[in-house]
């Protein structure tokens, strides 16, 4: 199971795209049925559910099992499991769903589950599916009108440090060495850095250079000084105050006050698989393809936890996604949804399932008792999950992301990053646009991050 290798650069690019031209927005409470309460049938009669998921070889072999399982424990439901590309699950989704001739459930990738749910179309999960008040997911999951949940996650993904440990090694730097406060990983990180006799970089010590890595770690920089990036109620963007200034200053300053990047360089990824960047710092999904892609430095890597300002998890680690959940659609009959959840509870309901998911997709599982399981910690190469792990219960998600707000955020990052430009000029005029999209949609939005509480409080 450890062999699962996904390209999540890639699928967020392409999903992101795509949203913006399928998203429901358009279908509003008009095209919605009323939600089914399920309760789990003890004799259900034969009924047939559709599964649908995303189509990589490891992951649809593991699932194939569980299906196989599944059927010959509840030989009157049928489970016909269909894995898609990684875009035509999102179009093909979106687009039948509310007419109910999709699948009755399905991986939805949280970028476009919160159309379903405006739409009305989800199910809401029954009351004694799980224990909901052990998993991390239970306050950011739950509606805040209604109080339902309409997902379950099987694993998390958070920011953490990536590192070479020969590149190190030869600083004589033990990983044991490495800061857990910013000030002095960035004096490590600048003695990583290495220069030609012209001051041209040719070796990083610590590279942000990719997209997606800067857009999870200036989130996780707000979230670190306590702060938030929206209102109490998701109605305005709150980017450019006084935490979002200080995190996108940090991150321009890594450039061109601090020089342990450069912009030019390559990127984060390659840099570090070509051992031309000594660390980089991205979230877990990024570990499935080291080996793969780099073959050179199979057993030569490993991760650590992001370091905080204050150098403890107080008064957050940062922010975590939860990536991907299952979903079951309310235009189906009662017998149906319910066999759907049922499937759904055999395929996360017990530890041992929730261990294999965390392994399978190198991310902590979905319940604080299994954070430190020492089953995880066997199979897990690189502290992967670990260094997520260990800071799940100080992180916050923060439910939906808006669809409008990453091109506003490109535009932001290069004017920072690679232009050099002001700050708070460039967060000015890129909350100033997203506060607009968030008038003019008028789509009720369902930002949580509000529900995060560190676990001494």
């Amino acid at each position: 199971m450890r062999s699962m290798r996904l390209d999540r650069r890639r699928f967020l690019e392409l999903v992101a795209g795509a949203a913006a031209g399928t998203a429901l927005a358009g279908c509003g409470p008009t095209a919605t049925l009323e939600p089914t309460t399920a309760a789990v049938v003890e004799e259900p009669g034969e009924v047939e559910i559709e599964f649908w998921d995303w189509d990589h070889e490891p992951r649809v072999l593991f699932t194939e099992q569980l299906v196989a399982e599944f059927m010959e424990q509840n030989p009157n439901i049928i489970v016909k499991y269909n894995p898609l590309g990684w875009t035509d699950i999102e179009t093909k989704l979106l687009t039948t769903a509310t007419a109910g001739s999709g699948p009755s459930f399905s991986n939805v990738h949280y970028f476009w589950r919160y159309d379903l749910q405006r739409a009305g179309i989800l199910a809401p999960y029954p009351d004694d599916m799980f224990d909901w008040s052990g998993l991390l997911s239970t306050p950011f999951n739950r509606d805040p009108d209604s109080g339902s949940i309409y997902t379950s996650d099987f694993c998390f993904y958070c920011d953490m440090v990536f590192y070479n440990h020969d590149m190190l090694d030869a600083e004589g730097i033990k990983p044991e060495d490495i800061p857990k406060n910013w000030d002095d990983f960035i004096a490590m990180s600048q003695q990583l850095t290495k220069t030609d006799s012209s001051g041209k970089i040719t070796q990083v010590g610590c590279s942000l250079n990719d997209y997606w890595a800067r857009e999870w770690l200036w989130h996780t920089l707000v979230y670190q000084q306590g702060a938030f990036l929206y209102n109490e109620d998701g109605t305005e963007a709150l980017w450019n105050e006084e935490a979002g200034v200080r995190a996108l200053q940090f991150m321009q300053d890594w450039y061109h006050k601090l020089k342990i990047d450069d912009p030019e360089f390559l990127a984060h990824y390659d840099g570090f698989g070509n051992e031309k960047a000594a660390m980089f710092i991205d979230q877990g999904y990024m570990a499935a393809g080291i080996n793969d892609s780099f073959p050179q430095l199979e057993g030569r890597w490993a991760t650590v936890e992001t370091p905080t300002f204050t150098g403890t998890p107080d008064p957050s680690w940062g922010m975590a996604l939860p990536e991907e959940g299952f979903c079951v659609f309310n235009t189906f009959d009662a017998d149906v949804i319910d066999a759907a959840f049922k499937y759904i509870k055999f395929m996360l309901g017990s530890e041992e399932r929730r261990i294999e998911w965390a392994l399978l997709m190198d991310g902590p599982p979905d319940e604080i008792s299994l954070l430190s399981n020492p089953e995880i910690d066997e199979g897990d190469e690189g502290r992967v999950i670990a260094s997520q792990a260990n800071t799940m219960e100080w992180r916050v998600i923060y439910g939906e992301r808006p669809l409008e707000a990453e091109k506003f955020w490109r535009t932001m990052f290069d004017e920072a990053i690679l232009e050099n430009k002001d700050v708070k000029a460039s967060l000015d005029s890129a909350t100033e646009q997203m506060n607009a999209a968030l008038k003019e949609s008028g789509k009720k939005r369902y930002i949580v991050e509000r529900a995060y509480e560190p676990p001494a409080s």
